[in-house]
């Protein structure tokens, strides 16, 4: 059994949903010459190695599962143990969440609706910006928003992601990721405190900037009362360096929530131009529970 075949089984018999939201991506990964340093399929060449045969198929995975289940942080472990051995869990929590966003979202589907790339940068950044995609919809799901709909970004000029409702206001929400962390991250000893700090105020800074005017023209356009959420993501959300899980660029979560406070507060300071935003979210890792909120939101 070759690597193409190897990864088609496991996606098949254990990561359904995985192949149905994330197939192409894995295919066009393995059209590449070194399609193992893709991000999906290198995760799933791991996983392959770890799983019994493959020979007895449909015995292992059940597929049904419920909200309680879903909100159920025991699987956030290193690994999910299920008749005997583990399941890749990067790619077990992702499998739930798309799941889950199926069964849930209206919409779902809209987050795959571009998932072309030619060259191997190009499928890396969009594999990311999916996966931040899928993270937001957690997000929202289990802070407790109802009727979360994704926006059909192709379609809609006004180039939002999702919009949700929650008792008297309706929230919206944009998914982009900050810019700096990825390189921060694989060359660590380049920077001390001092300068990450810097960085990520600036790109927490273009973020907003970037974005709000978005937030605040389908608040403006939109009947009903509307706010904004900015949802960054550090591309950690599914899979990466456990030692950096619960952190920024390698900065705790304290000095995370101290940038966003002086973010949000020196924009509220400018009167009506920032009315319409209401949070600020950066991800720390897989555990969506971890994220850093401004202001805060209770989970479930």
């Amino acid at each position: 059994m070759d690597k193409k075949e190897a990864i088609e089984l496991v996606l098949e018999e254990y990561f359904p949903q995985i192949n149905k939201y994330l197939g192409k991506l894995v295919e066009q990964e393995l059209e590449l010459n070194d399609y193992a340093n893709g991000l999906l399929v290198s995760h799933l060449l791991k996983a392959n190695l770890k799983l019994p045969s493959l020979e007895k198929k449909g015995d292992y995975l059940e597929n049904d599962y419920n909200d309680e289940e879903f909100y159920d942080e025991d699987y956030l472990d290193e690994v999910y143990s299920s008749k005997g051995f583990k399941l890749d869990s990067g790619l077990y929590y992702l499998n739930k969440t798309l799941d889950y966003g199926d069964q849930n979202c209206e919409g779902f589907d809209y987050i795959f609706k571009n998932t072309s790339g030619k060259k191997p940068q190009e499928l890396e950044k969009l594999t990311f910006a999916i996966l931040t995609q899928v993270k937001a919809y957690e997000f929202l799901s289990k802070v407790g928003f109802e009727n979360i709909t994704k926006v059909d970004r192709w379609k809609n000029e006004l180039k939002v992601d999702f919009v949700a409702y929650k008792p008297r206001k309706y929230f919206i929400l944009i998914a982009t990721q900050l810019y700096s962390g990825k390189y921060i991250e694989e060359h660590p000893y380049e920077y001390d405190d001092s300068s990450k700090t810097r960085l990520l105020t600036n790109d927490i800074s273009y973020a907003v900037e970037q974005k709000y005017p978005q937030i605040a023209k389908y608040c403006q356009t939109n009947i009903g009362e509307h706010v904004g959420i900015l949802f960054l993501s550090t591309s950690r959300d599914y899979f990466g360096n456990k030692q950096l899980e619960n952190s920024v660029y390698g900065l705790n979560t304290n000095k995370l929530n101290t940038i966003l406070n002086k973010e949000f507060v020196r924009r509220q300071q400018e009167g009506d131009k920032y009315r319409f935003l209401n949070h600020l979210v950066v991800t720390t890792g897989r555990n969506i529970r971890k994220a850093v909120i401004y202001p805060s939101i209770k989970m479930r």
